[in-house]
C-alpha cells in the first residue's frame, strides 16, 4: 500500500513539474538578466518579472511613456543642396556627396541626440518603475520553477522555502486595464513592499497604498506627467513605513497594480489631465476579484491568442525539461517538434501583449524596457524594426492589432509634409529613419 501511494505521489509530482509544451516557457532558476524574466502586458501596461527568492524585482512599463516632446527639426534650406548631392552621385563621387548630404541634409538642432535622447526634445522610451519585493527569511529553497503560459497570459513562479509552498501568479488585465500580482503560501510570510525610480519622481507610502508621481524633462523644459498607484491586499498585518510597506504574517497578497501618463494618443500632445487621479481611477473602477479578473481577462485574450494558436502531441523527453534546456537539445539535433510551435505561439503572444487598438505601436522593445536611456531611445525606427514587429499580425490572423502602427503612420502625414517641402521641394509627405510619440519625421542629426 505505501508503494502504491509513493508511487501515485511521484506521478503527482510529475503531473504538476510538467506544463504543455507548447504554450510554456519554462525557468529553473530566478532570472539574472532582464532578458531572461517573463513578460506580460495588455498593449498599455507591462512588466517584467525576474521571480527572484531574495528581493524579487518586477519592472513596470506603460507604452506612452516618453521624455522629450515635439521639435522644430526640418532645416528649410536642405533642398537647395538636393540637386548637387544628386549630381555628384551621379558622377560616381560618393564620398563628395556623402559630406555635402551629412554637412547639409541633416535635422536642424540635436536631432535624436546620437540615439541618447533621455534629456533632448527627442525624449526617450523608458521604464516607469521598478517594484521591489524583499523577502524577510532567506532560508534557501528549493523544487523552484519559473512559468509563463501563453495559452492562459499569466506567469507562475512557485518554490518551496522551508516547510512553505510559494506561489505568485501575475497577469496584465485586458478588461480593466490593470497589472495584478498574487502571492500565497501555505504558511505565513513576511515581506517588505516598495517602489523605486532613480530619478524624476516622488514615492510615498500609506494606508497600504503606493502611490509614484513624477514628471519627464523635455530637454530643458518640462514634459511628460505620470504616475502609478497600488493597492495593496493581505490577510496579514500591513504597516506602511517611510520606504516601504511591511507586510507580516501573510499567507495572501495581492497587489493591484495601476499607471498613467497625460499624453494624447490621438495627436501626440500632452493633456492637462490629473495623472494621479487618472492612475487612481483604473482601481476605483476595478470590483473584481483577483480570480474574477483573471477569468474576464483570459477570455479576452484567449479571443486573440486562440485564433490561430498552433497545438502539437506532448513529448515525454522533453517535459520534465526547462525551455533553456529544450534549445540546447534542440541545437544538438534532439528531436523537438513542440519547439518550433512555442516560438510561433511565443511571437504571437508578445504582438497580443504589446500592440492594442487606440494606442501606440509596439516600439524598439515592444513595451518592455529597463532602461532611463533605452538603446536607440527606444524609438520607433522606421526604416525596418516597426515593420518586423508587425510581421505577423496579418498572417497569424492578428490583423486588428495592426491598428496603432496605421494610425501612427497617418499621424506622420502633417510633419511629413512640412519635411518633404524643406527637403526634396516635393508635394506630398516622407518620414526618414526615426520616429517618435512626437511624429518626428526630420532626417536624424
Amino acid at each position: 500500500m505505501k508503494t502504491k501511494l509513493l508511487i501515485v505521489l511521484l506521478c503527482w509530482g510529475v503531473f504538476l513539474w510538467a506544463q504543455p509544451q507548447d504554450v510554456s516557457v519554462v525557468f529553473k532558476k530566478p532570472a539574472k538578466h532582464f532578458t531572461e524574466s517573463l513578460p506580460i502586458g495588455n498593449g498599455r501596461l507591462g512588466a517584467m518579472l525576474f521571480g527572484k527568492t531574495d528581493t524579487d524585482r518586477i519592472v513596470l512599463n506603460e507604452i506612452s511613456l516618453w521624455s522629450g516632446g515635439y521639435q522644430e527639426a526640418d532645416d528649410p534650406e536642405a533642398h537647395t543642396y538636393l540637386k548637387e548631392i544628386q549630381q555628384l552621385l551621379l558622377e560616381g563621387k560618393n564620398l563628395e556627396a556623402q559630406a555635402l548630404l551629412q554637412k547639409h541634409f541633416i535635422a536642424r538642432g540635436k536631432g535624436s541626440c546620437h540615439g541618447q535622447g533621455a534629456n533632448c526634445s527627442y525624449g526617450c522610451y523608458q521604464v516607469f518603475a521598478d517594484l521591489l519585493l524583499d523577502w524577510k527569511n532567506q532560508t534557501p529553497v528549493k523544487d523552484y520553477k519559473r512559468v509563463l503560459r501563453l495559452d492562459e497570459a499569466t506567469a507562475v513562479t512557485t518554490y518551496t522555502r522551508g516547510d512553505n509552498s510559494i506561489e505568485q501568479v501575475a497577469f496584465a488585465d485586458f478588461k480593466n486595464d490593470l497589472l495584478w500580482i498574487k502571492i500565497t503560501g501555505t504558511k505565513p510570510f513576511d515581506l517588505n513592499i516598495s517602489l523605486f525610480r532613480k530619478e524624476n519622481a516622488t514615492i510615498s507610502y500609506q494606508n497600504n497604498h503606493i502611490t509614484l508621481t513624477g514628471v519627464l524633462p523635455d530637454d530643458k523644459k518640462e514634459g511628460m506627467h505620470f504616475a502609478s498607484a497600488i493597492d495593496v491586499q493581505t490577510d496579514g498585518k500591513a504597516e506602511s513605513k517611510e520606504k516601504a510597506i511591511e507586510i507580516q504574517a501573510a499567507k495572501e497578497l495581492i497587489l493591484k497594480i495601476s499607471m498613467a501618463t497625460n499624453y494624447q494618443y490621438k495627436n501626440g500632445g500632452l493633456s492637462n489631465v490629473s495623472v494621479n487621479e487618472k492612475a487612481e481611477s483604473y482601481l476605483q473602477r476595478c470590483t473584481s476579484s483577483f480570480e474574477t479578473a483573471l477569468a474576464e481577462s483570459k477570455t479576452i485574450y484567449q479571443g486573440l491568442f486562440n485564433k490561430n494558436r498552433w497545438y502539437g502531441n506532448a513529448n515525454s523527453n522533453t517535459s520534465q525539461l526547462s525551455t533553456y534546456e529544450r534549445l540546447e537539445g534542440f541545437y544538438r539535433g534532439d528531436k523537438d517538434a513542440l519547439l518550433p510551435i512555442l516560438y510561433y505561439n511565443f511571437g504571437r503572444y508578445l504582438l497580443i501583449s504589446s500592440s492594442r487598438e487606440g494606442l501606440l505601436p509596439a516600439n524598439l522593445q515592444g513595451l518592455w524596457a529597463e532602461e532611463y536611456q533605452t538603446p536607440w531611445n527606444g524609438d520607433y525606427h522606421l526604416n525596418i524594426n516597426i515593420q518586423m514587429n508587425y510581421w505577423l499580425a496579418e498572417a497569424t490572423n492578428l490583423s486588428e492589432l495592426t491598428e496603432p502602427l496605421n494610425r501612427f503612420t497617418k499621424n506622420l502625414v502633417p510633419n511629413g509634409h512640412k519635411t518633404a517641402k524643406a527637403y526634396y521641394n516635393a508635394e506630398g509627405w516622407v518620414a526618414h529613419v526615426i520616429s517618435n510619440p512626437w511624429f518626428y519625421t526630420s532626417p536624424g542629426e
